[in-house]
């Protein structure tokens, strides 16, 4: 009978743990959905684009002069490498930095599943589009779809007004966010001010991302774009031989790939590029790394979260061994390379990797005008609306570019 006893224990034993087991893998699934719900429900459409009150007030609020920050930063003015940030920028870096762990540690789990990568991304593009400043009208905006060579690609053209009705350089954009978000919505107002400041027609480009589409998908839908560009730039009022690339950060790196890969077939190359801090090479052992690793928006922490999940064979180890489309920077030689204007943020990790970039491009004999605003941070075009600093960047890269595409020499150094 004793034995009897125990055994029955036993088996209430296993069923309390069968039990407990079961109820909290029950209480996880019921959190999960519930988590999956909250982000479903939490994305909206994004166009039209209609900001929240939250929104407009956010807007006002940043649109203060910048003596109100000033007043307000929790610390002094920051100096690093000779050069002082923006006040409004230290603000919002201030305020961003006490929930940056808590974002790193989450981040891979929110992005692990397509409702957490959609939240994540419906966020980005409302916050990126929010801040950037509104300009002129388009005399004519085209959504199309394009055929790639691993199916359709969604590109959208601008075409300012007051530019007459010859033919315009084209500019073919591809917009930052890691290779991970961001859009042609999130860069709808960014086109609107290239294209007006650049008296260019832009053609923004929303190349497959990843981890979905892993590289080189994202420039394998650049070349394609531009390729059609060149091929179609007459049937949307754009000049054949005046097709030029660009992007910003991530944009960068698959602008600068698209001029690699038709130097290396031999074909003629993009008319020029434009280049916003752009990823045009592995920055980890760059002093701009470790100055602005942490705190400046774009965190070491991000870098290191995105090349696994874009890059199949990136390790961290063997950064050195990365081929010249990886790491373009690293390539035997930049010759052939299109006239490049390329404008990093003094604090940015990607700075370095940007201005040694340019640096080869000199040294290759290619035409190239390099401007680093010491002020700004990663991602500036995305506040032209509230920070002066960032208006007169986007503002000024942007005209260089329609000039340059123009007349190349634009770029070359006074005699």
């Amino acid at each position: 009978m004793e034995r009897s006893i125990r055994q029955s224990a036993s088996n209430r034993n296993l069923r309390l743990v069968k039990w407990t087991l079961g109820s909290f893998i029950l209480l996880l699934a019921l959190a999960f959905a519930g988590l999956q719900f909250f982000f479903a429900a939490s994305v909206a459409p994004v166009e039209p684009f209609v900001p929240t009150k939250a929104e407009r007030e956010a807007v006002a609020f940043y649109a203060q002069p910048e003596s109100w920050f000033l007043e307000h930063l929790q610390g002094p003015r920051e100096t690093v490498d000779g050069q002082t940030i923006d006040p409004k920028l230290q603000y919002m870096m201030e305020q961003s930095r006490p929930v940056a762990p808590w974002i790193w540690r989450t981040a891979p789990l929110i992005f692990s599943t397509p409702w957490g990568r959609g939240f994540i991304r419906h966020g980005i593009d409302r916050e990126w589009r929010l801040y950037t400043k509104v300009t002129p009208e388009m005399a004519r905006v085209d959504d199309r779809i394009i055929e790639g060579r691993r199916g359709p690609i969604p590109i959208r053209i601008y075409r300012p007004k007051g530019e007459g009705v010859g033919p315009l350089p084209v500019l073919v954009y591809h917009h930052g966010g890691g290779w991970i978000f961001a859009s042609i919505a999130s860069h709808d107002r960014v086109s609107r001010l290239l294209a007006n400041e650049a008296k260019a027609i832009v053609l923004s480009v929303n190349y497959r991302l990843a981890p979905e589409h892993r590289y080189p998908a994202a420039s394998d839908d650049g070349e394609d774009s531009f390729l059609w560009a060149r091929a179609n730039a007459a049937s949307f009022g754009g000049d054949p031989a005046k097709v030029g690339v660009g992007g910003d950060s991530a944009g960068g790196h698959v602008a600068i790939n698209i001029a690699q890969r038709q130097v290396k077939a031999g074909k003629p190359v993009p008319a020029a590029m434009l280049l916003f801090y752009p990823g045009a090479g592995l920055p980890q052992d760059d002093p701009s790394y470790r100055l602005f690793g942490k705190g400046y928006a774009l965190d070491s922490a991000f870098i290191e979260f995105i090349l696994p999940r874009v890059f199949e064979d990136y390790r961290r180890d063997r950064i050195r061994e990365a081929d010249e489309f990886m790491n373009p920077v690293s390539a035997n030689s930049l010759a052939g390379l299109p006239p490049t204007i390329v404008a990093t943020a003094g604090f940015d990790i990607l700075r370095d990797s940007g201005r040694r970039f340019a640096d080869r491009l000199e040294e290759d004999g290619v035409p190239v005008r390099y401007t680093n605003y010491s002020s700004l941070t990663h991602s500036f075009l995305q506040f032209s609306a509230v920070v002066k600093d960032a208006d007169t960047a986007s503002t000024e890269s942007a005209r260089l570019f329609g000039e340059s595409i123009r007349n190349p020499a634009r770029l070359l150094p006074a005699p």
